[in-house]
């Protein structure tokens, strides 16, 4: 059994059998929690006035698999004590799992939907203002789940998502880390739409990735080509490249 495997068994062991439509976001939210801090006993440890997820050697590790920007609060009481990580999950693969009115799996289906380091920068931007700042770090997990819903007549309810493996994990702490995002093969100087299609995403989302870039001293605008800015790296992440 891989290290995932045997974490996500002892998030369901600490969950206990409360069966599905109870657990909410608690099966992958436990599951990153003991993935990066294993030992219970630093779990739920109040800093600042909020409780941490979890406290280690290393830090706070803060499990988010909503809304980052929830996050501020918190993040203005942890970072003057101690490193953040914020940890979230990144949805590469999913399976819509549905369940009958007994609790009983009644067909499963792999979702056309994705998500990418990219797609995620709609979140991530929402903490621009601490990306940079000393102690703190994004954390991306690339994972494949399981997401059980349960259809009546009114509504389509979602009972929970299980997470059935880690891909890969992306660390996102300094302007390089960000940098090494943008593909090496695209040519300067590129737009919006340049950009997307490279990488597969929405051009909303791009559009972001792209300030965030140009905030943090990566990308300068170059010029204009139709009602598109033109984008270029800067010569300082030449250099550092």
């Amino acid at each position: 059994m891989d290290r995932f495997a045997a974490t996500r068994e002892a998030a369901e062991r600490d969950l206990g059998c409360r069966g599905i439509g109870t657990l909410g976001e608690k099966t992958l939210h436990l599951t990153l929690k003991y993935y990066f801090a294993p030992d219970a006993d630093s779990h739920e440890q109040t800093v600042g006035g909020f409780i941490a997820d979890a406290v280690t050697e290393e830090g706070i590790y803060e499990i988010q698999t909503r809304a980052l920007s929830r996050l501020k609060p918190k993040l203005d009481a942890f970072l003057p004590c101690c490193p953040v990580t914020v940890v979230h999950p990144v949805v590469t693969e999913k399976y819509l799992c549905r369940v009958d009115e007994n609790g009983e799996l009644n067909g499963r289906r792999r979702s056309p939907k994705h998500e990418s380091a990219y797609t995620a920068m709609r979140e991530i931007y929402t903490l621009r203002d601490y990306i940079g700042r000393a102690g703190f770090r994004i954390c991306l997990c690339m994972v494949s789940l399981d997401e059980y819903v349960k259809r009546d007549r009114a509504k389509r309810t979602k009972l929970d998502r299980v997470p059935t493996a880690l891909h890969e994990i992306v660390m996102l702490e300094s302007p390089a880390d960000y940098a090494a995002l943008l593909p090496d093969a695209i040519p300067e100087p590129f737009t919006v739409p340049d950009i997307a299609a490279a990488v597969q995403a929405p051009e909303m989302q791009t559009r972001l990735f792209i300030s965030l870039l140009v905030r943090l001293g990566i990308l300068e605008e170059c010029g204009r080509t139709g009602r598109y800015k033109q984008w270029r790296r800067t010569v300082s992440d030449s250099i550092r490249g």
